[in-house]
């Protein structure tokens, strides 16, 4: 077992998104979307690699069942990911 942490708000953190973002298969989601919410992305997953795919995953599966075929923070917001993200995020005082 390996313990990692929180990813930085960096350049990496932005690739990664980015590259989440290129492997979607969604027919009328807009490139660019997701590596411009990278900020709240890092909020809403403190870090966290595994929340940020189950969040991105969550969100996809919600825009092909919902039929609107991209992912918005409107979708994001509909998502529930791990409680420690979310008992974070909901903490006084942490920016939304």
């Amino acid at each position: 077992m390996i313990r990692t942490g929180p990813f930085p708000r960096d350049a990496q953190w932005g690739a990664l998104i980015a590259a989440l973002e290129y492997s979607l298969r969604l027919h009328r989601h807009v490139p660019g979307t997701l590596p411009g919410l990278d900020l709240y992305l890092h909020q809403r997953t403190g870090g966290s690699i595994g929340t940020l795919l189950r969040l991105i995953r969550g969100a996809a599966i919600q825009a092909i069942l919902d039929g609107s075929e991209c992912i918005t923070t409107q979708t994001l917001e509909s998502i529930n990911v791990d409680i420690a993200a979310e008992t974070a995020r909901r903490k006084p005082g942490h920016a939304r």
